[in-house]
């Protein structure tokens, strides 16, 4: 089973795209034994100092002693930190409503987009194993739609962060090399998935399954990107349609894996942690 990107007309197997993304998910793992590793070094308790060669779990049990704690302030069931403040953010909400803005649009279509990669796999997992019929070329047609969308919120929150980084001064002030390669990154990776789809566009005769013909035509979304990801059907980027779309799996797939522990992403898994053992903190 092949899939649509590659180089010079060869598509990438679905063996090799997992080789890639398994590599991908190997230095994702080291670099969270690394981050968890040094988590667990510091002290145990307030005003205690951390004992010499303290084990990697000793961070998670750290961390479930002090959620079980009553000394923790701020005390709400665990439903509505998640709720409130992990997935509604509203503390970010209550600070700065553009922040807000940013930051849901930028978590919901990342992990929209994760999530849509995991359903996909998934599929094609068992379109693999041979036990159920079906045709897998409609699935990822299917998929194209809800994929393009989320992949919009995903660009409009970068797009904010990228304006409130060069317009506002106090967060202009503020910015260092982080913040700059995590929204580099991100809009790479966004722009070569949206290059990658219209250069398909372009000619609508490689679109061929009828999921995707549909949503397309009746939503007329592929006439929008025709003309503003490939500068109105250059034939450059139908020429190299492939490439592009081999640049976006491998960038994504190494920034949505490997890059995380190493990076501002982190924040993405640290926040959630820091929120569910203080149990909200300020309200």
């Amino acid at each position: 089973m092949d899939y649509f990107s590659g180089l010079s007309g060869q598509s990438l197997s679905f063996a090799l795209m997992m080789s890639i993304c398994g590599v991908a998910i190997l230095f994702m793992l080291i670099g969270f034994y690394c981050v968890f590793k040094k988590w667990s070094r510091g002290s145990v308790k307030y005003g205690v100092e951390p004992e010499e060669n303290q084990s990697i779990l000793t961070f998670f049990k750290v961390f479930i002693n002090q959620y079980k704690s009553s000394s923790v302030h701020h005390g709400q069931p665990l439903w509505k930190t998640l709720i409130f403040d992990v997935l509604l953010q509203r503390r970010v909400y209550k600070a700065d409503k553009l922040r807000w803005i940013m930051h849901l649009m930028i978590f919901y279509g990342w992990m929209g987009l994760f999530s849509l990669s995991g359903l996909m796999f998934a599929f094609e997992a068992v379109y693999l194993t041979g036990l159920v019929d079906f045709n897998i070329e409609e699935v990822r047609g299917f998929l194209q739609f809800p994929n393009q969308i989320l992949g919009y919120i995903l660009l409009i929150g970068v797009l904010i962060a990228i304006f409130r980084r060069l317009f506002i001064k106090k967060v202009r002030d503020s910015t260092n090399s982080y913040d700059s390669i995590l929204l580099m990154t991100l809009f790479v990776v966004v722009a070569t998935g949206f290059i990658a789809h219209a250069g398909r566009y372009i000619d609508l005769s490689l679109i061929t399954t009828q999921w995707e013909n549909t949503l397309l035509i009746s939503t007329n979304l592929y006439k929008f990107d025709v003309v503003l990801w490939t500068l109105g059907g250059l034939d450059f980027f139908k020429t190299y349609v492939q490439e592009f779309a081999l640049m976006h799996s491998v960038i994504a797939i190494f920034i949505g894996f490997a890059y995380i522990p190493f990076s501002k992403y982190l924040h993405a898994v640290a926040t959630p942690l820091s929120l569910i053992v203080n149990k909200g903190g300020e309200n």
